[in-house]
């Protein structure tokens, strides 16, 4: 396999990576330390769907990677991430709008399933750097 091409597809799983841990590890945490609740509010709902979109469009450009250069797992794998990271950015109006309307419980239940898609996304990530590796 031709060292550019598995090189390309490791720098997209590292990019998703790096981009789910700064969101979880830097930005979450901060922002209700720094920010007022109406501000960190104000933040998350303009942050979140970059969040989703720039997976999602990393994700899409693995899945591309996949398909042209890489086995039926490959493109699996990233049909997954993409089918998550898509998903986490078709939920933030819907969980917005719970928050908006007090509905407490639909809106745990879509932030956990938020939280999911972007484990869902980084085991994912992991999986498949771990993959291209060994190659």
């Amino acid at each position: 396999m031709n060292t550019l091409i598995i090189s390309l597809l490791i720098l997209c799983y590292s990019l998703v990576l790096g981009i789910i841990f700064a969101q979880v590890l830097l930005t979450a945490p901060v922002v209700f330390k720094v920010l007022d609740n109406q501000n960190a509010s104000k933040f998350l709902r303009k942050i979140f769907p970059r969040y989703y979109l720039l997976l999602f469009l990393i994700t899409i450009l693995a899945l591309l990677i996949s398909y042209l250069f890489f086995d039926t797992f490959d493109i699996l794998a990233a049909i997954v991430a993409v089918s998550f990271s898509f998903l986490g950015f078709i939920i933030i109006p819907l969980t917005n709008s719970a928050r908006d309307r007090g509905w407490d419980k639909l809106f745990k239940w879509l932030h956990n399933l938020s939280v999911f898609n972007t484990l869902v996304i980084m085991v994912v990530a992991i999986i498949q750097i771990f993959r291209a590796t060994t190659l």
